[in-house]
């Protein structure tokens, strides 16, 4: 289907005579997913509209990796600042999947507004003082949030220092008393203290990884039977207290899998339905996986309030909470980070009748 460039945001910023001229100038082209479109402090030579895909525009940081600043799809444009004013690209422009813009030169351009008029030229500038100040707010807000992420790493550093006594001394008692007594029961409460006295110190672990941008895995093949029978046996007594089903289908597939990490991103989705369902009568929290093709699809679904609409499109985002006293917001950060190392993917749909998160994982060829 062809393009229609007369159509875009940008051109209809003036009249239909000069609209129809600055179309003429307009060249297409397509670039694969991750292609760098231009880097930051490179020449502004044209500006960019954007007709299919999205562009992620980035920004260097002191002694970390360029921050996403902000993200142009279908009728945004990007570039024009240092068209206009001469200055050299104040970020990079990198495709976010497979796109199609369309490239404005320069020259053609300052000439075409140079014979605008006055209503043309404000409008136009109303335009890009607004994008540029919302712009400004993304970049401030990513900052504040790399800033609070590396003082959550510093934290994590601490603590994990600070846990190595106590937690040393709860190991070596729970194997004392093991020792002691042979008795079954002794031998499954003993066991239950060192899993979870080792979970405790792998979850703070993670969020020490995630404060460096980095996610290791220890993958090997595990049942999917197994990881869903620890996951049953951690819940069973919250289910006992709040009442909620918690319902886990079988299943005979068998994933490479770091099953501590992956135990824990499935346990926090877990706890967030167990907390939106609270006391409801007849409350239910569903895990089942099957395959789809190549791939495992890992559905966690219960029949709760709903996801508010307000946080839905920052769900996955670091510090996003809601209505939890104790909530950090990172639960579910962390969870797209250890979904995603493992070259999976991670979404929900959600709506008043309940949230189901669908979860992609690759099988063992």
């Amino acid at each position: 289907m062809a393009t229609d460039v007369r159509s875009h945001r940008f051109i209809s910023h003036f009249s239909a005579a000069q609209g129809a001229k600055l179309a003429q100038q307009v060249r297409l082209v397509r670039y694969a997913h991750k292609a760098v479109i231009f880097e930051e402090d490179s020449v502004s030579d044209c500006i960019y509209l954007v007709f299919a895909g999205r562009v992620a525009l980035t920004k260097k940081s002191p002694g970390g990796p360029a921050q996403v600043i902000a993200y142009k799809g279908p009728d945004d444009y990007f570039g024009e600042l240092g068209v206009l004013d001469g200055s050299t690209r104040s970020t990079a422009a990198i495709a976010d999947g497979p796109i199609q813009l369309g490239r404005i030169p320069r020259n053609p351009f300052l000439s075409l507004l140079s014979e605008s008029s006055w209503q043309t030229v404000l409008r136009l500038f109303s335009h890009v003082s607004e994008n540029l100040r919302a712009t400004n707010s993304r970049y401030v807000t990513e900052v504040v949030r790399k800033e609070k992420i590396t003082l959550i790493g510093e934290m994590a550093n601490s603590m994990i220092h600070d846990f190595r006594g106590p937690f040393t001394t709860i190991r070596l008692a729970a194997e004392l008393v093991a020792k002691r007594d042979a008795s079954p029961k002794t031998q499954e409460l003993s066991s239950m203290i060192l899993r979870q006295v080792d979970r405790l110190g792998s979850m703070v672990e993670d969020v020490l990884e995630f404060a460096r941008g980095e996610t290791r895995l220890r993958v090997k093949l595990m049942p999917l039977r197994d990881v869903f029978a620890q996951l049953q046996e951690n819940n069973a007594a919250a289910s006992v207290r709040s009442g909620v089903r918690l319902v886990v289908k079988p299943s005979p597939l068998v994933l490479l899998l770091d099953p501590d990490r992956f135990q824990r991103v499935l346990q926090n989705i877990v706890t967030n339905a167990h907390e939106a369902l609270g006391r409801r009568r007849r409350g239910r929290i569903r895990v089942l996986a099957r395959r789809q093709h190549n791939q495992c699809l890992l559905t966690i679904a219960d029949n709760g309030p709903g996801i508010p609409k307000e946080i839905r499109s920052t769900l996955f985002e670091p510090f996003v909470s809601h209505g939890k006293a104790g909530g950090t917001g990172l639960g579910l950060a962390l969870a797209r980070s250890v979904v995603e190392a493992h070259h999976g993917s991670i979404d929900f749909r959600s709506s008043r009748a309940g949230t189901t998160f669908i979860i992609q994982l690759p099988l063992v060829p």
